[in-house]
């Protein structure tokens, strides 16, 4: 780390970047094995992450969308990648593998996207909005314009991808185009003049009196481009003769339905909602079958096809064997919204997270692998988490506070009941003899590790109790609530020394300086504010953005007591000097709400998590 420099103002310098992601979206299709063998690439929320499959650390993110990713796609050659999304913002971005740098982007879907898809050569970029978009546009790779567009057939469509050229009666290959949307009931063949920017569609004939309707999750062309491998909810995959525009025959391969499918010279690659990865030969018949924790949602080829990357919806990545079918987990991630995280005191090698998948996961901050998981079922989601040296402690909706071990994540205590409608806070006590607890209904009661027993119980907020910090002295505590109050206590009489009020809005999050002298509050009013209990009055109030429309959910400080760090609905990261309560540095990354956020114990790094399922974890350069 640089050493600590100080401005002529007297504010500390300090900046912040990203240095890993740990967030496989789990979104259907957006994963990919890079052609030059030596990266694969996913969607993590709304970032796109090149990352080499040796080094953890070699890590490079593509960040320009303001939602989470829905769909994604990468060139033949693997020189360009596209992703798109959801919502006001529903744009195209188009990216260079090289450069790392965004090329185009696309604004004319309304709604959302849906799929996309490069041609074979790499000259253009179809791209189909959701169901109440319904359009359909082909763009020029080389200017960034339309070439047409169309109204999408069928609807709502569900994949779309490029066979190549369309053949001649003798089947040569022509000047135009040919590509294939599939999605409820049907598939469409496109004929796409691009000189003229005509696109003329044929829909493929199925046989029989309805018993061959499927309903179509992903297609692709054999090598040949004479047939089109359809894969269906209803777990088979149809086969569709291009030039005779029929579907042929259906064969069966997995249950829950196909999510991800593959076609090679030897024959089929089905990935299932059952979580198997199915080969099949030329002849359709299956030969090899392994199967993956989670429905499997993404595969990719490597570059000579003798492997494949294959991601589920849980959140694993695996490298597959395609000779025997042998697997090698790459990594794994959280597959919900992840609400919140913690370092065990004096040790950064090491932090934990929780997630609403029902999983707590303790990370190795060197290679970011996942040392103990423990998994929670029927607690709703977690709300709160401590992390001591042989125990994670956490809170869950459902009321209860639980225990799990450090090493094995197996549980070792349940404290029933701790709170009503749900445990909204906690805190561990320095000495490690007590914790703190918040409630939905106001209250903050103290329980006795050991024992388990209930020691106090101090009832003074009218509304859920959301953040709370200790005193290094353990008789003496903090708590904030969505009542507008930040509250003091004393522990061992057990009554209110000092309460505190804001203006406007409850209070989400409350942090202590390290010289104890200070509080930070942040919430609904959307500004931090610094308090001295002495003082009724705050002493200094700064905006957390001009137009006043970012609202903290979290704020942290750095245990040097030199900065503080926030986070929440502009899902920015923000680190300010705490002497002047300046903005020092903006991370960027999230594309959800921010739930959370951590200063490792040597200050070099903040971690983050948020509702895009997200773990980020951030340099801290000072």
């Amino acid at each position: 780390m640089p050493p600590m420099e100080e401005s002529k103002a007297g504010a500390v310098e300090a900046s912040i970047e990203l240095e890993h992601a740990i967030g496989f979206s789990g979104t259907p299709g957006c994963l990919f094995y890079h052609p030059s063998g030596e990266h694969f690439v996913f969607a993590a929320g709304g970032t796109v992450v090149i990352q080499s499959f040796l080094d953890p650390h070699d890590q490079h993110f593509l960040s320009g969308h303001t939602g989470p990713i829905t769909c994604m796609c990468m060139s033949k050659s693997g020189r360009y990648f596209a992703s798109g999304q959801n919502g006001e913002d529903s744009d195209v971005l188009v990216w260079d593998f090289e450069s790392k740098k965004m090329l185009y982007r696309l604004s004319e879907h309304d709604h959302g996207v849906k799929c996309i898809s490069f041609s074979d050569d790499e000259l253009l970029l179809c791209t189909v909005g959701i169901d109440s978009d319904k359009k359909m546009i082909i763009w020029d790779l080389s200017n960034g314009y339309i070439v047409c567009n169309q109204k999408s057939n069928p609807q709502p469509t569900n994949c779309v991808t490029w066979g190549g050229m369309v053949k001649d009666i003798k089947r040569r290959d022509t000047d135009k185009y040919l590509l294939v949307t599939s999605g409820a009931k049907t598939s469409v063949l496109w004929e796409l003049d691009p000189f003229l920017g005509e696109l003329t569609a044929e829909q493929v004939h199925t046989t029989g009196r309805g018993e061959q309707v499927r309903e179509n999750t992903i297609v692709d062309f054999s090598g040949d481009k004479e047939t089109i491998y359809c894969g269906t909810t209803s777990g088979d995959f149809g086969l569709i003769n291009v030039r005779l525009k029929k579907l042929m025959k259906t064969v069966p391969a997995c249950r829950l339905g196909i999510l991800s499918l593959l076609s090679w010279p030897e024959g089929v690659i089905c990935g299932g909602g059952d979580g198997t990865i199915t080969t099949f030969d030329s002849r359709l018949i299956d030969r090899q079958q392994c199967k993956l924790d989670g429905p499997v949602i993404a595969m990719s080829f490597s570059p000579d096809k003798a492997e494949l990357v294959a991601g589920t919806s849980t959140g694993f990545v695996y490298r597959v064997r395609l000779e025997g079918l042998q697997t090698l987990l790459v990594c794994e991630n959280h597959c919900a919204h992840v609400k919140c995280v913690a370092y065990a005191p004096e040790s950064s090698d090491k932090f934990a997270t929780a997630s609403m998948d029902n999983t707590i996961r303790i990370w190795d901050a060197g290679d970011y692998t996942v040392l103990t998981t423990a998994t929670v079922k029927d607690a709703g989601a977690p709300t709160c988490l401590v992390y001591s040296l042989d125990m994670l402690i956490t809170g869950w909706e459902d009321g209860k506070i639980r225990a799990h071990d450090v090493d094995s994540g197996s549980p070792l205590w349940i404290i029933d009941n701790a709170h009503r409608g749900g445990v909204t806070a906690l805190a561990l006590s320095h000495n490690q003899r007590f914790i703190l607890t918040g409630g939905k209904e106001g209250e903050v009661r103290v329980w006795e590790l050991r024992t388990r027993e209930l020691v106090s119980h101090l009832k003074e907020h009218t509304l859920p109790v959301r953040s709370i910090a200790l005193y290094e002295d353990n008789f003496h505590a903090i708590s904030c609530s969505r009542d507008r109050s930040f509250l003091c206590w004393d522990l061992r009489s057990e009554r209110k020394i000092t309460s505190h009020q804001q203006r406007m809005g409850g209070i989400n999050s409350v942090a202590l300086s390290k010289d104890q002298t200070v509080v930070l509050t942040v919430g609904q009013e959307r500004r931090v504010t610094s308090w001295d209990l002495r003082d009724q009055n705050p002493t200094n109030v700064r905006d957390l953005s001009p137009n006043l429309d970012d609202e903290a959910m979290t704020i942290a400080l750095s245990h040097d007591g030199t900065l503080f760090a926030t986070a929440g609905t502009s899902m920015l990261i923000k680190l300010w000097d705490l002497a002047t309560l300046e903005l020092l540095a903006v991370g960027e990354g999230h594309s959800g709400l921010v739930n959370d956020l951590k200063f490792s114990p040597d200050d070099r790094q903040i971690v983050s998590v948020g509702d895009d399922g997200n773990v980020f974890v951030w340099n801290c350069y000072v």
